[in-house]
């Protein structure tokens, strides 16, 4: 490679500064802008001299995240400061660590378990929660969808039954902590402050009693003596390539990224889609129909394989508002894509957001348009990211999203009450709150 040239900022690091408080709320419109302003990748440094790349150029993303991807690891933002909370696992760990792990949980999302989950608990779980959602009455959809997905992620992946104060606490320590990461990266001239007046005491605090909580679902699932085919045996009663087993502490770390993970961005795509839905009653008509065509005699999994259009409205709520709006890699050494040359230790952020609003790739990026689903996509579509990283979960979350749908299709309509949802970029993307009356169908 040649003599390294100079980094050249497109962007001035007191923009960021001066919209702070604003970009911790909601990055992505200011994204929008200077992207549109700047050019297809931004440049600027981070308070501590970080050389930063914020793309949406999809050759610039595809060559980090699957041509070369050996060469880029998860960033200290996710693998150490993310992970100071949630712990290390999948969503956190690099190298070989990360292989470990990958390759002892693969099998825990096999299809054949999938779809033994499918043709029982699953079905059974979302349509409880259904039912507790008031009808014909203005109604905050997020609490339910949040309900939805804890329990289904919970009772399927992990067999457990969690009291419903419990779940709470969880949900509400889950939801802590991600607003006061998002304030750490986003405003990190505040830090001392926090650090200071005792808020991340009291973070600390609440990781660890998230921590204790879980180890107390590990101590009562040994000591049942009980056998289960389910995620937290497999942890259990597993072995690395070494014929070592997987560390308590490793344990408590893997069952909250998954669940963390499982549930929040299925809840937030959830909630997007039923105000699609509310918004566009065609679509939601022409499930119903597909649903009725099906035969009888199909089980619920084989039934959710055959519906093409009501996927093609997953894939299509999942275009539009990708869960996981953004991810960051951090270069192993230097490289060069294109003209551009990455320095050694640069951090480079991938908007999938963008990439999935792109009106180089996408007719009429801000309707929703399912049909567009019909055929393959373009190969910027990568709501569960691409290459070796991509998430562990990305069937069951499509199938999981595809029997709500379902369900909704056969029983319920769907009415807007609230404006449209802004979508907030947090660590997530997530509504703000979403009000809609559900209302049953005519049969």
């Amino acid at each position: 490679m040649d003599a390294a040239p100079p980094f050249k900022t497109t962007l001035h690091w007191s923009q960021l500064l001066r919209n702070s408080t604003r970009l911790v709320k909601n990055p992505i419109p200011f994204h929008h802008k200077w992207f549109n302003k700047f050019g297809e990748t931004l440049k600027f440094r981070f308070f501590n001299g970080t050389k930063v790349f914020l793309t949406r150029d999809p050759e610039f993303a595809l060559h980090v995240l699957r041509k070369n991807h050996k060469n880029y690891h998860k960033s200290d933002v996710t693998s150490e400061d993310l992970g100071q909370y949630i712990g290390k696992g999948l969503l956190t760990l690099n190298g070989d660590e990360w292989k470990k792990d990958r390759r002892l949980l693969q099998p825990g999302f096999y299809k054949e378990r999938i779809r033994k989950l499918y043709n029982g608990v699953i079905p059974q779980t979302i349509t409880k929660v259904l039912q507790q959602i008031p009808q014909n009455t203005p109604t905050d959809i997020k609490p339910y969808m949040n309900q939805l997905a804890f329990e289904v992620v919970t009772h399927a992946l992990f067999e457990m039954k969690i009291e419903q104060q419990r779940l709470e606490e969880i949900r509400q320590i889950i939801d802590s902590v991600q607003e006061h990461f998002v304030k750490k990266i986003r405003q990190p001239q505040w830090n001392f402050w926090r650090y200071l007046t005792g808020v991340n005491f009291t973070i600390d605090k609440k990781v660890l009693r998230i921590r204790t909580i879980m180890n107390a679902l590990v101590e009562e699932r040994i000591a049942s003596g009980t056998s289960h085919e389910d995620l937290l045996d497999l942890m259990l009663n597993s072995t690395y390539e070494d014929g070592s087993k997987m560390e308590r502490a490793r344990i408590i770390d893997e069952l909250i990224i998954l669940i963390v993970a499982g549930h929040e961005t299925t809840a937030n795509a959830l909630c997007f889609l039923c105000y699609e839905l509310g918004q566009n009653p065609d679509n939601l008509q022409k499930v119903k129909a597909e649903i009725q065509s099906l035969e009888d005699s199909l089980t619920p999994y084989e039934q959710l394989g055959q519906l093409t259009y009501a996927q093609a409205v997953v894939n299509e709520t999942l275009r539009r508002y990708p869960p996981a709006w953004i991810v960051d890699r951090k270069a192993l050494a230097e490289d060069q894509i294109g003209t551009e040359w990455i320095p050694k230790d640069a951090f480079i952020a991938v908007s999938i957001y963008e990439l999935h609003h792109h009106p180089d790739y996408w007719v009429s990026p801000k309707q929703f348009l399912p049909e567009r689903f019909l055929k393959p996509p373009p190969p910027v579509y990568i709501p569960f990211g691409v290459g070796p990283r991509m998430c562990i979960g990305n069937h069951f979350a499509l199938f999981e999203m595809t029997e709500v749908l379902r369900q909704l299709a056969l029983h319920f309509t769907l009415s807007p009450v609230s404006e449209p949802p802004t979508p907030l970029a947090l660590i997530t993307l997530q509504p703000e709150h979403l009000i809609l009356c559900l209302n049953p169908a005519d049969d």
